[in-house]
């Protein structure tokens, strides 16, 4: 397979951070540029503030900005191509969008992010993307101290989306 551009969405969470540890490593190896992605979520901004919608919503970029550049300079990543993106949108769709839009060979992303019922296989951004996409996708599974020591079997969506 020849990836020559890596997609890895981050919501912050740890298992973001560890999917774009792995992703680094990944592009390290492989040469790629790394593409991150950072979706704000209108709909749980709007559950949350009822007022001044605008300013909490240009407040929450800014901060999701801020949040995005700290995030990647918490790795190392010399000789290293990163390409920090921020939109606001359904979560899954907009990953999938910017696959497309980017042409994005590959998705590497976290089982469960902040959102995440961790008695469930993965999480429901995670999964939608991995039944909706059309390039592979590699989901890492949960840190198994946070999932309580349930043990973890691949979702077979994900399992057909490796093969093909």
């Amino acid at each position: 397979m020849s990836n020559k551009n890596i997609l890895t969405p981050v919501d912050f969470s740890v298992n973001s951070i560890q999917a774009f540890d792995f992703a680094v490593q990944y592009s390290r190896q492989h040469k790629t540029i790394l593409h991150l992605l950072h979706v704000i979520d209108p709909s749980l901004f709007e559950q949350s503030y009822r007022f001044n919608n605008e300013f909490m919503m240009m407040e929450r970029m800014r901060s999701a900005n801020e949040e995005l550049k700290k995030f990647v300079n918490e790795i190392p990543h010399p000789e290293l191509e990163i390409i920090e993106n921020l939109r606001i949108g359904k979560p899954y769709k907009e990953i999938l969008n910017y696959s497309q839009q980017h042409k994005i060979d590959l998705i590497i992303i976290g089982s469960h992010g902040w959102t995440a019922e961790y008695n469930l296989v993965t999480g429901s951004v995670a999964a939608k993307v991995i039944e909706l996409s059309k390039v592979p996708v590699i989901c890492l599974k949960t840190d198994a101290s946070i999932l309580k020591n349930h043990d973890i079997i691949i979702d077979t969506t994900m399992a057909e989306n490796w093969i093909g």
